[in-house]
């Protein structure tokens, strides 16, 4: 379900924030919850990089990350 275009950045902060603490504790994901959190955060990284907010990121750091999450 998507969020309404009013609370749409609030909710998906909140999640966000549920997201990096996951990371910070290194707490392990099932293999699908590895693979949508590699998509989302390259997606998130290239907009960055796109919009000239950051000049570049680490492609297998991403991956290096999620896969010493994976269950």
């Amino acid at each position: 379900m998507s969020n309404m275009s009013y609370c749409r950045f609030t909710n998906t902060r909140d999640d966000l924030e549920d997201c990096l603490s996951s990371l910070e504790y290194e707490e392990t994901v099932s293999e699908s919850e590895a693979i949508a959190g590699k998509k989302m955060f390259r997606r998130f990284l290239s907009f960055c990089r796109d919009a000239d907010i950051i000049q570049s990121y680490d492609y297998e750091m991403v991956e290096h990350l999620f896969q010493n999450l994976q269950e």
